[in-house]
């Protein structure tokens, strides 16, 4: 019987315990830093592995919304409503009290998340509109003109043909905008320069005039960028298969 040299084992041993450290099952971590919990509710999260999940998926719940293109007024009530549940969960006297407040607020969330916006009584001003036949993985929309001397919300709509509604996996597809001015010269700095991106899980689904579809993403004129100046943008998707004809559309945000 042959002998392993002692090499071989070595390897042998080391693959080993890479495996043996993939199949470990990764350890909870809350959503806060459990070296700088203070009330007597973090304590309890940070030593429970039932409660440290539960922070994680209201966690992902959460920035999923903070995500979502649905505007100051709406972020700043998400905030707000978020603040008011960490007050409704810190006065809780046992763990199951705990355990119920943050599947309350997980589930609120979720909710909200897959919420679809009725668009249909709202002012329907397109700023720039665009059919695509067809989108096999990536498409990019290049030499979209802005220019505004108030400040303007704009958001990036994307309808698609109900044939084309696939559920989505790992996020779902990509959006991504760029903007510069016109003069813009590869290797120089430009005045400008606002990029933006989003993926499936963020996009908000809207409705509008019986077409399904989704807000990728919203900017400001005036906040992300200048008023007055000739503005060039690129919309680019990413991973995204449709076979039948969709419409892009940049909206001047009515809500």
């Amino acid at each position: 019987m042959k002998t392993l040299a002692p090499s071989v084992l070595l390897w042998l041993g080391l693959l080993c315990g890479m495996v043996a450290r993939a199949e470990e099952p990764a350890v909870p971590a809350p959503g806060f830093d459990c070296q700088r919990a203070e009330k007597v509710v973090e304590h309890w999260v940070c030593a429970n592995a039932g409660l440290m999940q539960a922070d994680q998926r209201l966690t992902e719940a959460y920035r999923t919304a903070q995500a979502k293109p649905d505007g100051d007024a709406a972020l700043a009530a998400l905030r707000a409503g978020q603040l008011r549940w960490l007050r409704v969960r810190n006065r809780c006297e046992s763990q199951g009290c705990v355990a119920e407040a943050y599947a309350r607020r997980t589930a609120e969330l979720q909710a909200s998340n897959r919420r679809v916006l009725a668009l249909d009584g709202k002012a329907f001003v397109p700023v720039f509109s665009r059919t695509l036949a067809q989108v096999n993985d990536t498409r990019a929309v290049h030499g979209i003109p802005l220019r505004r001397a108030q400040p303007t919300a704009i958001q990036v709509e994307l309808f698609i043909d109900p044939q084309d509604a696939r559920p989505w996996r790992e996020g779902g597809p990509g959006a991504r905008i760029a903007c510069w001015p016109p003069d813009r010269r590869e290797g120089y700095a430009s005045r400008f320069h606002y990029e933006a991106r989003s993926w499936g899980d963020a996009f908000r689904p809207v409705e509008r005039g019986g077409r399904h579809g989704f807000i990728l993403l919203r900017f400001v004129l005036g906040k992300d960028l200048p008023l007055n100046e000739d503005i060039l943008c690129t919309v680019a998707l990413t991973e995204w298969l449709l076979d039948q004809p969709s419409q892009l559309h940049l909206v001047e945000s009515t809500y």
